[in-house]
């Protein structure tokens, strides 16, 4: 089979590599889609984790089925979801799934630029059907599931304000499902009219410092984060969806944080419970997400879906094999 190889944050190589093979309990697919997602072109996130074949933002169709495996036949479609919690560690019952030790172990092998995938018994269990879904559109399940799960932490309510910080794909995803989940002042910062204009479409406003509730930031410019923390009304909650990288301090005024009894929150992932939600409100129609979709390319151009992700040319960049 051939893969798309990140030997470096800039360089992406087209290699051949052994059809992978489905042991007991496994499952092997066929990578019909996979998004680009903002992490896949991070210098500070994913630098660490080359040479790598990148992509988990999938679906796929099975293709072969390991002894024991009772969930999926051969011929159905799935959204794949590249990690799963464990549910019974103390992570897991304080509401860290993301953090727990299964989850950060268990990947796709290899990647999800790639023509086919082959995943470990614990991923088999998490597989959703995908039904009639478009595969494009199935993509999106697990970056919407990032974003329910953080507005969950951040304890986003029907009756708040919410500031949205970058109207990137994940930006937007923020701004349609918090308006899906009855959030009627949804307001957003972002310096590109052309964004501006689709958050516009999805319900939001452009923010002239109304204080807010609770503040989004999908940037990870230190900048962006002090500002969106000055927005908050008081006893509001900062929501950080991106690192700014190692040592970078956030610029926060502390004895605000302490007066005004501000709340700072952080989220990365999303779990089992998260990927559901999120793959209903898409299959409803509640999200549409193929609008965000700017850019569909090949195996072979995932070095291109790459670069428009990097430098803000794409909203959203699918690879299709």
């Amino acid at each position: 089979m051939k893969v798309a190889r990140s030997l470096s944050t800039r360089e992406v190589i087209l290699e051949e590599l052994p059809d992978p093979v489905a042991g007991p309990g496994e499952v092997v697919c066929r990578v019909l889609a996979c998004g680009v997602c903002g992490s896949d072109v991070s210098e500070t996130y994913v630098s660490r984790k080359l040479p790598a074949v990148l992509g988990h933002e999938v679906v796929g169709e099975v293709l072969e089925i390991g002894a024991g495996v009772s969930e999926v036949a051969v011929g159905d479609r799935v959204v794949i979801h590249h990690h799963v919690p464990c549910g019974d560690c103390r992570l897991c019952d304080r509401g860290h799934e993301t953090l727990c030790q299964q989850f950060r172990s268990t990947a796709l092998d290899p990647g999800g630029f790639s023509e086919r995938v082959r995943l470990s018994p614990p991923l088999v269990s998490e597989l959703l059907d995908l039904g009639t879904l478009d595969v494009v559109a199935g993509t999106f399940v697990e970056p919407l599931g990032c974003v329910l799960r953080a507005l969950h932490r951040a304890r986003l309510s029907p009756g708040d304000d919410l500031l949205v910080v970058g109207a990137g794909s994940n930006g937007l995803l923020a701004v349609a499902a918090a308006r899906a989940r009855g959030i009627e002042a949804v307001w957003v910062r972002e310096p590109r009219e052309d964004r501006r204009r689709i958050a516009a479409s999805l319900g939001a406003r452009p923010h002239a410092d109304e204080p807010v509730d609770v503040a989004f930031v999908t940037s990870a410019d230190a900048e962006a984060i002090a500002g969106a923390a000055a927005a908050l009304g008081t006893g509001g909650t900062l929501c950080l969806y991106a690192t700014t990288g190692p040592g970078t301090p956030l610029g926060l005024d502390t004895e605000q944080v302490f007066l005004r009894e501000l709340t700072v929150c952080s989220s990365w992932s999303a779990g089992p419970a998260d990927m559901r939600a999120a793959l209903a409100l898409i299959a409803s129609g509640e999200i549409d997400v193929l609008a965000l979709v700017t850019h569909r390319l090949a195996l072979a151009q995932t070095g291109e879906a790459l670069d428009l992700q990097r430098r803000g040319e794409a909203i959203k960049a699918v690879v299709q094999p």
